[in-house]
């Protein structure tokens, strides 16, 4: 079994936690900040989101909560493009070496 305290000492596995942190922390932000408008804006302003959009039946409050399923599938295929391109490789290299401390 390789040795952890080695394993966090290589440079390729501090390039990974930084490459993860670099990522997650503003993805993670953007996507809290944004439930936490809409839950606000329902708290303290839901008859806003009952605005009818036109003459039709769709509210503004549809069309926000719509664009914020949208957002969380844009958010992630961002994060699966950066873990696919810059991640995986890093991971596979710090495998690689744990492997040859063995």
């Amino acid at each position: 079994m390789p040795n952890v305290a080695a394993i966090r000492q290589m440079p390729e596995y501090i390039a990974l936690t930084r490459a993860r942190k670099r990522i997650i922390w503003p993805l993670a932000s953007i996507v809290i900040g944004v439930y936490f408008a809409l839950i606000l804006t329902i708290a303290f302003a839901p008859a806003a989101l009952g605005t009818p959009i036109g003459a039709g039946v769709t509210s503004l409050g549809m069309i926000i909560g719509l664009s914020v399923i949208l957002l969380c599938l844009v958010v992630t295929g961002i994060y699966v493009y950066y873990a696919n391109r810059v991640i995986e490789p890093l991971t596979r290299a710090v495998a690689a070496k744990a492997g040859a401390l063995e």
